[in-house]
């Protein structure tokens, strides 16, 4: 009877710290990184493009795992889909300022060749 007890306490000990709790901060943080993507321009990248829409895929997927109670799995996916629309983000604005650059160095050169700008 005592190891019985005993077995009914850490099974309940070891079910408590394995619980994971609802990733609130995560899903928040995922759905702003996504939407700086789309205001970025990501959409209109190809290459980011896809990394955008990958991100939204991901966090479709973790929140349904959320609505059926698996945390920690849609936690993880919920990271990769903001490390992924992070990276969306950056394609995006790198693409913006390689054209402010090539339009600059446009206007450069119709200085330089004596036109105006």
């Amino acid at each position: 009877m005592r190891n019985l007890a005993l077995a009914s306490v850490a099974l309940a000990l070891a079910a408590g710290c394995g619980s994971v709790p609802k990733p609130e901060a995560r899903i928040a943080s995922s759905e702003g990184s996504i939407r700086g993507a789309r205001e970025a321009g990501a959409q209109s990248v190809p290459q980011a493009s896809l990394y955008l829409k990958l991100a939204e895929e991901e966090r479709s997927k973790a929140m349904a795992l959320v609505r059926s109670g698996d945390y920690e799995r849609a936690n993880y996916l919920l990271m990769r889909a903001e490390a992924d629309a992070e990276l969306a983000n950056a394609l995006a604005r790198e693409k913006a300022a390689k054209q402010e650059v090539e339009q600059a160095s446009e206007r450069v050169e119709k200085i330089k060749g004596g036109g105006t700008p």
